[in-house]
């Protein structure tokens, strides 16, 4: 089945103002709604985060980070992409780096992919998508989820 980005983004998988000290801790929060859902095993949270110390996916975007944490297929049970728009920033590692450079994030995307060679397309689109300063500056002044899928769906028209 072939999908795009937009066919993984639902309403109820987003959540806005975030309050996350950390980046675990935000991503197990971000996460949580595909758990609850039943699109992920408890154990995918875990995942992430410990694929996270090896692989950093803070990017340096502008006007604010953002971070594309994701883990193997092994805990997914339905393909999803769940999207937190934090009240303050926190900090992630910097993608392609040892984890010394760190990005100031404020959105974060996790991606949780079924199907293991759909996952880097759906990486490259987002990458697309979150190149745009003016997306990502509209995303911080969201209000609810409904608005976040509304500017994301425009964008990639």
């Amino acid at each position: 089945m072939q999908y795009q980005l937009v066919d993984l983004i639902k309403e109820n998988h987003i959540i806005v103002g975030v309050e996350a000290e950390t980046a675990e801790e935000a991503i197990r929060i971000i996460t949580q709604t595909l758990e609850n859902d039943g699109y992920v095993n408890p154990q995918y949270a875990y995942d992430v985060w410990l694929r996270e110390q090896t692989f950093p996916t803070g990017l340096p975007t502008q006007p604010t980070g953002i971070a594309i944490p994701h883990a193997d297929a092994d805990n997914v049970i339905k393909s999803a992409i769940t999207i937190g728009i934090l009240k303050r920033p926190v900090s992630f590692s910097q993608m392609g780096t040892d984890g010394s450079t760190t990005v100031s994030v404020q959105i974060i995307f996790v991606l949780a992919i079924k199907e293991r060679e759909k996952q880097v397309d759906m990486i490259s689109q987002l990458v697309r998508l979150i190149q745009s300063p003016e997306l990502l500056s509209s995303l911080l002044q969201v209000k609810n989820a409904k608005e976040v899928v509304e500017l994301i769906n425009r964008s990639v028209k």
